[in-house]
């Protein structure tokens, strides 16, 4: 392969993973509280929630930059028989499914549940992730049985009419949620790409240090995309010096980074509620703007100039001013990684300490 080849392709692949898009479908019966059950897991609201059962008549999607939440309306109803809802709403073309019921299972249900494993089968038998949820599991209840005996039976009925030992996952979504975590940490797990993946990382509000060192992870690996994008574009070199940096790709990144961790302009008043003093604070802080950018790569870059970058360089051969700014771009992003993630670690810490 030529070089010019395989920078072009590294590119490429760079502005892909940057650019790919997750799609999640919550799918299942009407009234089952799938809109309820999304904004929990993603710690913010993303959907109206409604007492009446069916609430949901057409296709509600929410957009988080790159990852789009479709809640489908409930299937097998007078407005939407099953084939219709099909072709309706396409169902096949989504990431991950997140089927969410609260009652009996229907035969629309194991229709569904079928039509999950043909449209893998058409697709060379990849089928994509299913999180099968019994919401409003506080409802379960019989005076002769112990609740470890009905989540078994639960259990027992998915397995049959999916015809595969499946997990099943019991939450509840009211004011002492229960099985949140433990399904929102599978789907971090799931078996999709890291490049879609991310942006459900990326996107969820973290609510316990394990997601922050998830979100710490995740926002590390994606440097080296930001990196390898922005010198290789090198359409805003910073004046004054020999360094070629994309600002543009730069405040992508550092803005993402920030977004991940749920940084935004009330996190200072976060700080000052708990009197929280953070020495990475102000190095986050200062590059919040935009035009703040352009002067703070100025007086940094000096120190890159003259150094040797070859154990960050992916392409051998490229501009001088392009290997500093794919290093210089590198080593800034996991600093800015470092930074927010100090930062949303004590501001957690502090908010679990003063609500003991």
């Amino acid at each position: 392969m030529a070089l010019t080849e395989e920078i072009l392709n590294n590119l490429n692949q760079a502005k892909k993973d940057i650019d790919e898009e997750m799609r999640i479908a919550l799918i299942g019966q009407p009234g089952a509280g799938k809109s309820s059950l999304i904004n929990r897991i993603m710690g913010k609201k993303i959907f109206e929630t409604g007492v009446h059962t069916d609430t949901t008549v057409e296709a509600d999607e929410a957009k988080l930059d790159k990852l789009y939440i479709v809640d489908l309306p409930g299937y097998g109803t007078a407005r939407f028989p099953f084939d219709d809802w099909v072709e309706q709403f396409q169902p096949q073309n989504y990431d991950l499914y997140i089927f969410v019921f609260a009652g009996k299972l229907h035969d629309s249900d194991t229709r569904m549940f079928q039509s999950l494993k043909i449209w893998a089968d058409k697709h060379g038998g990849h089928r994509q992730p299913l999180f099968i949820v019994r919401n409003f599991v506080d409802s379960l209840w019989d005076d002769e049985k112990s609740l470890d005996e009905l989540k078994a039976e639960v259990v027992a009925d998915v397995r049959a009419k999916m015809e595969e030992d499946v997990p099943v996952y019991f939450t509840s979504c009211g004011r002492h949620p229960e099985g949140i975590e433990e399904l929102k940490e599978a789907i971090k797990h799931a078996d999709i790409p890291g490049a879609k993946k991310s942006k459900f990382l990326r996107n969820f509000r973290a609510t316990t240090l394990k997601d922050l060192a998830d979100k710490r992870e995740d926002a590390l690996a994606n440097v080296k995309n930001y990196a390898l994008a922005g010198a290789v574009n090198g359409l805003n070199p910073v004046p004054g010096l020999d360094v070629s940096v994309d600002i543009g790709v730069m405040w992508k990144m550092l803005s993402d980074i920030r977004s991940s961790f749920g940084i935004d302009g009330e996190t200072e008043a976060a700080l000052r509620k708990y009197k929280v003093i953070v020495p990475a604070a102000k190095n986050v802080f200062a590059l919040m703007a935009k035009e703040s950018i352009k002067s703070f790569l100025q007086k940094e870059a000096t120190g890159f100039i003259g150094k040797n970058f070859s154990k960050y360089v992916p392409f051998v051969g490229q501009a001088a001013a392009a290997c500093v700014g794919y290093a210089m771009t590198i080593e800034l992003g996991k600093r800015y990684v470092e930074d927010c993630y100090e930062l949303a670690v004590d501001i957690m810490e502090n908010v679990i300490a003063n609500e003991k």
